[in-house]
């Protein structure tokens, strides 16, 4: 399995002629991008699409460029677009059309198949609005970046259109990070293309690397399944960590870790800037497209990143300590259901955005480190009693719903500890009965507990034995 590592390089250059270069080829391509999707429509998107991406690119090819087996294209792509396109801008530009398109298709799949719900809007045709040219091999040199000299800066050669219509190569210097050679030392080979991408008035090079890795089996019966439970809101993570005896269907918890401290005052801190722009937007009636907002939009989207990573890596951290293990995680839903309040509604978008992205980070860390990560169905987790499974309440003192409480058997704990508890008993019966099917074995409201047998008298969660039958 091969894994993929992108390092963004900022190019550095203060000469305006080079950089109008630059703009003057990025301009271009967006043009034959935006030609292509509209060939693809014409053609027929369907038809397109079933072809594979090589298969695409030659049919696309031979009904929009002029040659000797077809000299009379169907749609000409010199009467739309002036400048003359090197080989290199019209290919980059039907793979990232093809995949555009093959994307959409999905999408729209996935609409008809969930029936259409209520909030969730039918997928439109691509549009794209930023765009990133993809440079091959005959088209870049990046030789000089990867020398080990101690220089801050070096140079990369790119083929860039000059004013007077001309293809060349020219310098652009590059500062280089170590990040590309600790890649490189821990066995991350460079491909030899990258991407030029525009952000804002800076332009920045993304040299992509490669690595095979052989991943290991899922596990049909691991030694350590460790639970996790995103909150997002309180506790980053609650995470249970049990040791399964499966010779005598024995679960024991081993340790709860949550994952708050600095990490939680992040969170704190994006919610403070939502809590701006809701009252911009309250008083101003100025859009999220506005200047100001905008920049209030950037700094939210980079701490939910840097939240999102920071929390990934603990959770690696934590299964990396045990041996045979496999991570576990309820699987997340879309967003769909009737419209609710703006605020409401951003709440959950923001939250299952964070969500995603925590499980996203693990997974891909999960196939260098060599772990695995599964997923299970959250039937009730939240509501329901691990002790008894008789639908409880959340409470707290002082009023967050911190603390689970089952009016059935009275027992009361960390509602995330309930609910690590519930993801765990459903992982083990989808184990143990499912025989590898997606769906749970046990409904909703039903209790999973009347199968097991509490070993020990009450006392600290950390001393808890459970008894699978």
């Amino acid at each position: 399995m091969k894994v993929v590592k992108t390092v963004l390089l900022k190019v550095y250059e203060p000469n305006k002629e080079k950089r109008e270069a630059l703009d003057r080829i990025l301009s271009l391509y967006a043009d034959v991008l935006v030609f292509y999707l509209e060939v693809i429509r014409k053609a027929g998107i369907y038809r397109v699409v079933s072809l594979k991406k090589e298969q695409a690119l030659t049919f696309l090819e031979s009904i929009t460029i002029s040659t000797k087996a077809h000299p009379d294209p169907q749609f000409p792509i010199e009467e739309k677009i002036k400048t003359p396109v090197q080989t290199n801008i019209r290919r980059s530009a039907i793979n990232k059309a093809y995949g555009m398109v093959k994307s959409y298709v999905s999408n729209l799949k996935n609409w008809y198949k969930e029936g259409k719900e209520p909030g969730h809007n039918k997928p439109s045709y691509p549009d794209p609005k930023n765009f990133s040219l993809t440079y091959y091999a005959t088209d870049v040199e990046l030789q000089d970046i990867f020398l080990r000299d101690g220089k801050e800066f070096h140079f990369v050669r790119l083929k860039v259109l000059s004013e007077s219509g001309d293809y060349r190569k020219r310098n652009y210097p590059v500062k280089v990070y170590k990040r590309l050679f600790e890649l490189m030392d821990s066995g991350y080979i460079p491909k030899n293309t990258a991407t030029l991408i525009r952000r804002d008035k800076d332009f920045y090079l993304a040299v992509t690397l490669e690595k095979t890795i052989k991943r290991k089996k899922k596990p049909q019966k691991p030694e350590t399944v460790i639970n996790v439970d995103l909150n997002v809101e309180r506790n980053l993570a609650c995470i249970g960590i049990f040791e399964t005896d499966w010779r005598k269907k024995n679960s024991k918890l081993k340790k709860i870790n949550f994952i708050n401290g600095e990490l939680l005052r992040l969170v704190k801190k994006r919610d403070y800037l939502l809590h701006q722009v809701r009252v911009k937007q309250k008083l101003t009636g100025r859009s999220s497209t506005r200047e100001d907002n905008k920049k209030l939009w950037k700094k939210i989207n980079n701490l939910n990143r840097d939240i999102a990573l920071k929390t990934a890596k603990e959770i690696a951290k934590i299964t990396k300590e045990c041996e045979n293990a496999i991570v576990v995680f309820e699987k997340l839903k879309g967003l769909r259901g009737e419209k609710k309040k703006k605020s409401r509604e951003l709440n959950r978008k923001l939250s299952y955005w964070l969500r995603k992205k925590i499980v996203d980070r693990v997974q891909e860390i999960s196939i260098e480190e060599g772990f695995n990560v599964d997923f299970v169905y959250p039937g009730w987790t939240s509501r329901k009693c691990s002790f008894c499974g008789t639908k409880g309440e959340r409470f707290s003192p002082s009023g967050s719903t911190a603390l689970f409480k089952c009016p059935g058997c009275g027992y009361t704990v960390n509602a995330d500890v309930n609910a690590v508890f519930n993801q765990h008993f459903l992982y083990l019966s989808h184990l143990l009965k499912a025989g590898g099917k997606r769906e749970s074995v046990v409904s909703p409201g039903v209790s999973l507990k009347s199968s097991r047998k509490r070993t020990q008298s009450k006392g600290s969660l950390k001393s808890n034995s459970y008894v699978c039958v």
